[in-house]
């Protein structure tokens, strides 16, 4: 059935070659409209299951702190730079960022250089309102000695007159009120209070800008009107940023370094790597296969007979890609210069044969008729291993691995029609012409003395290669995986550069690790979350975490309210404090319904009948104002209730999230390591399970292809012990497999095995007599299509992105050592089971 499939196309070939070269530009032109559209997204967390577990976790996280979205001006102070500069320049660069707009609209919906900016304090006064006049929602019993020196009657006394000069000195609304809501400055240890929540991010702590410690730089944090995912506003950002604030602000006149980093333009710059990184390797690939082509064949015209089919089905499949999935990602960026290293296999061998057969005489349809039902019958073996090794792919629960599946096998499938008929077609019209083109015999490459030397000492070979794979065996055994998604960023990256400056000027090296829990009720979850800060105490005091924050440390619960208004009238006479303040009011001149809220707090707070405040309630009042950013990152309100996330900061190998995990029941932990586990452990699974199944589906098609199990082994021989020479020179070199370079896995098992099949299948085709006749006849096409694709993949390997370039490096090893052991394995073995059988 496949060889009369096989013939109707040659058929066809003959008959309407001008049609179909005619139908195949159409649809070339269809698909250049469709990849218009197709974008690229460089978020790799969305190419992973985010239905549950810690990824889930992380991703919901991020989207609703809204953490993902900042974007950050970073400015480093050079040396010889005048003290002082800094503050002022951060100042001005941050009315600069205000007045960018993006078509028409303002680009940044907050920019914030200062820790408490003018306009905060009108905003803070309900929470100073509420907090300053109930001591109890935000002092801890460690507070409560220095509250007891703030209440004493000579402190009373103090701050009364000092109360007093600020109103005759500043006569504004703004003091009247804040002293007024505060007579006893409390503020400060509220204000501090909210300082030693906001762990992460380290800053000077006696200025109210963000400054590091060694007052060298200073952090501007802007909130984007439109996020990240956005690329169209991202990139247009980015550009306005980089034409309006850096060239303006920084240089050798204000000595200052200004650099932009954050979500957005991260996002612009692994775009643009993803982008340049496919084009760079498609067309370099492109450029390199056809050279080698033209250098094999020697004939000019291959660049267009070859070349346009190969381009042709890599387009249809970039209009198919916009058509369904609408943008390409991290690894699906990868799938161009894989079938440009795979789709030329099929031209090689399809064009190989019918060079032989029309330099041996064969007119054109004989040529054409012999080429497809032949060889044809090999590449269609060959090409279909590779789709089903694919294919497997579809099974993984990793979307980006099952996007490179459907890309590849649609991409293969794409490329094999157009080489079947575009490439006949093409043949027929150009050696139809009146000035036809004389084929004569190629260059065998040195596969004469190859086989002449494979006669001599197939033993010595076999032996050879037995020791060189346990060699490589004993280093495969440990060969590692990449746990630190970091080495897998794309290279030269400014932003991201900038990115790991801030982290060491601003958080040093700390990991970040989220604590998570759900619940109806927010006063339970905050009991609960005071407990659990009390666990992560201890583990602060055993160095296993740096520190913790948690929503506990703004909110309180009723419990702790009470707990604490108990602690402070067991510790303070509130009725002296109450009578010491009315008097000193009173000497001072004041009225005292002015103050009668404060008044009514103590006398109530020492009859033990104060107020205690809902969580709802005070979460109210801080979402009023600015304060609202302090607990953002600490609370979700959903419809079916509340989502509180504890903040841990640790360094990497202090701390087990899965020790953490058992020891905290009833608590969801995620963060950056964790998701880094659970991609490497689905990885792991999906392509150690699938790798296997991949194995064993082209050991059956194999089978069924020569109908005997003998050829059916040694053709996997060599795919077997290339496997293993691939892996253990990954070891050796030190290169680890990642979420994509381990994709490769079955892709080697479906691309490996086709040289051992057309050799095997050029030796039985000639009565299974002659090995060396069949390396000869075939071995110039099986070389030329290990380069082809060694060199469609070896394009990666100049990628940006350190990902696809590990690749491009695995693709090169797998693929070189299979062809190596095709070509010289297999031969040998052939040889050596002739000669055991009694044949010469």
């Amino acid at each position: 059935m496949r060889e009369r499939l096989l013939s109707g196309i040659a058929r066809l070939c003959i008959r309407r070659h001008r049609r179909i070269l005619l139908l195949f530009f159409v649809l070339l032109g269809v698909a250049f409209v469709l990849t218009g559209r197709l974008r690229f997204d460089p978020n790799f967390l969305k190419l992973f299951p985010s239905e549950e577990g810690p990824i889930k976790l992380y991703m919901e996280n991020l989207k609703e702190a809204g953490t993902f979205d900042l974007l950050f001006i970073l400015l480093e102070q050079e040396e010889g730079a005048e003290p002082g500069r800094l503050a002022e320049s951060g100042r001005t660069i941050a009315d600069a960022l205000k007045a960018i707009e993006i078509d028409g609209r303002k680009a940044f919906q907050r920019v914030r250089f200062q820790k408490i900016e003018a306009e905060d304090l009108e905003g803070v006064k309900p929470a100073f309102s509420l907090f300053l006049t109930h001591p109890y929602l935000f002092l801890d019993e460690k507070d409560i000695p220095k509250l007891m020196e703030k209440w004493s009657a000579e402190e009373i006394d103090r701050q009364v007159r000092k109360n007093r000069r600020t109103l005759v000195s500043q006569a504004s609304f703004a003091m009247k009120d804040l002293i007024r809501i505060d007579p006893f400055e409390m503020r400060w240890l509220f204000m501090e209070k909210w300082r030693e929540g906001m762990k992460g991010m380290e800053f000077e702590e006696a200025g109210n800008f963000f400054l590091s410690r060694d007052r060298k730089s200073l952090l501007i944090i802007t909130e984007p009107a439109q996020p990240a995912t956005d690329l169209s506003f991202s990139s247009s950002l980015v550009e306005a940023l980089e034409k309006r604030i850096l060239p303006v602000h920084s240089g050798p006149p204000h000595r200052l370094k200004i650099s932009i980093t954050g979500a957005h333009p991260i996002a612009t710059a692994e775009a643009r790597a993803l982008r340049f990184d496919m084009q760079g390797s498609f067309f370099f690939s492109l450029l390199l296969v056809l050279i080698l082509f033209l250098y094999a064949y020697r004939r000019w015209i291959t660049f267009v007979f070859v070349g346009l089919p190969l381009f042709g089905g890599i387009q249809l499949t970039m209009g198919i890609a916009s058509a369904t999935l609408g943008s390409l990602n991290i690894l699906t960026t990868a799938f161009a210069a894989i079938l440009v290293g795979l789709g030329i296999d099929f031209a090689v061998h399809i064009y190989d044969r019918y060079q032989q057969e029309r330099a041996s005489g064969s007119d054109i349809p004989r040529a054409i008729e012999t080429t497809l039902t032949q060889t044809g019958k090999a590449v269609w073996t060959g090409a279909f291993t590779t789709i089903f090794a694919f294919s497997i792919l579809f099974f993984s629960r990793v979307q980006g691995i099952l996007e490179l599946a459907f890309l590849v096998s649609v991409g293969l499938l794409c490329a094999l029609l157009c080489i079947f008929f575009v490439l006949p077609s093409f043949l027929i019209w150009i050696d139809r012409r009146k000035d036809p083109y004389s084929y004569g015999s190629l260059n065998t490459f040195p596969f004469r003395a190859t086989s002449s030397f494979l006669k001599k000492r197939p033993l010595a070979i076999l032996l050879g290669f037995i020791g060189v794979t346990v060699f490589f065996a004993f280093f495969a055994c440990r060969i590692e995986l990449e746990r630190d998604f970091r080495n897998l960023r794309p290279r030269q990256v400014e932003a991201l550069q900038a990115l790991d400056r801030m982290i060491e000027i601003f958080g040093g090296r700390k990991l970040e690790a989220l604590a998570l829990h759900e619940g109806k009720e927010l006063a339970s979850l905050l009991l609960a979350e005071e407990k659990l800060a009390k666990a992560l105490e201890q583990y602060e005091k055993e160095g296993k975490i740096h520190s913790f924050t948690s929503l506990s440390a703004f909110v309180p619960s009723p419990e702790k309210q009470r707990k604490t208004a108990r602690l402070l009238r067991e510790s303070i006479d509130l009725e002296k404090v109450k009578t010491d303040f009315i008097r000193s009011l009173k000497e001072n001149g004041f009225a005292l319904p002015e103050f009668q809220p404060v008044i009514e707090s103590l006398e109530a707070l020492s009859r033990g009948s104060e107020i205690i405040h809902p969580p709802e309630a005070v979460i109210a009042v801080l979402r009023q104002g600015p304060l609202k950013k302090g607990i953002e990152p600490f609370l979700v309100q959903k419809e079916e209730g509340y989502r509180l996330i504890s903040h841990l900061y640790y360094e990497k190998g202090k701390l087990s999230l899965d020790q953490l995990d058992r020891d905290l029941p009833g608590i969801s932990i995620t963060g950056p390591e964790r998701v880094e586990s659970e991609i490497l452990r689905i990885v792991k699974e999906d392509l150690f399970l699938l790798t296997p199944i991949a194995f064993v589906i082209i050991l059956v098609w194999v089978y069924f292809h020569f109908r005997q199990w003998r050829a059916t082994v040694f053709t996997l021989l060599p795919l077997t012990l290339g496997l293993v020479w691939m892996v253990g020179s990954m070891s050796l070199l030190g290169i680890r497999f990642n979420f994509v370079n381990a994709v490769i896995l079955p892709m080697i098992i479906g691309m490996g095995i086709d040289n051992s099949i057309h050799l095997m299948h050029r030796f039985l085709e000639g009565g299974g007599r002659d090995v060396g006749l069949a390396l000869r006849t075939t071995g110039r096409a099986m070389a030329m299509c290990s380069l082809t694709t060694m060199l469609g993949f070896g394009s990666l390997v100049t990628a940006r992105y350190q990902a696809l370039s590990t690749m491009g490096w695995v693709t090169i090893f797998g693929m070189g050592f299979c062809s190596i052991a095709s070509l010289t394995l297999l031969p040998a073995i052939l040889i050596l089971w002739k000669r055991r059988s009694g044949e010469p």
